[in-house]
């Protein structure tokens, strides 16, 4: 019979739970897309539709839907979503513009998830 978990802490478990599995230590072979892929993911991130990167890519919306699909097979994943957060997360590595301003910050090295009562 399963025990019905009443403890808060063990709800929240944190899904980065051992060294080297946090969200910037995956292993995503970026190095395996196309240029045309490494466009199309790094615009998946910032939540474009099909039609809205047909238009900016000047390209044909059956052939973003096949970009995305190769990305998602390389790239080990199952949805776009997916694929949007990986283009988030990896941003500094698919963006080839010096002058970028979005390129997130370097994160400190800290525990992962520290429990708010153990401060």
């Amino acid at each position: 019979m399963l025990k019905r978990r009443t403890n808060r802490e063990d709800i929240a478990l944190c899904p980065y739970g051992g060294p080297g599995t946090g969200p910037f230590d995956a292993p995503w072979d970026i190095g395996r897309l196309t240029d045309r892929e490494r466009q199309v993911l790094l615009l998946l991130g910032g939540g474009l539709s099909n039609r809205e990167l047909s238009l900016k890519l000047g390209i044909a919306e059956r052939t973003v839907k096949a970009h995305i699909s190769r990305i998602l097979a390389k790239l080990c994943q199952t949805s776009r979503l997916q694929a949007a957060v990986i283009s988030v997360l990896a941003h500094d590595r698919l963006c080839p513009d010096p002058r970028c301003t979005t390129h997130l910050p370097l994160i400190p090295t800290q525990p992962h998830c520290v429990p708010s009562h153990a401060a």
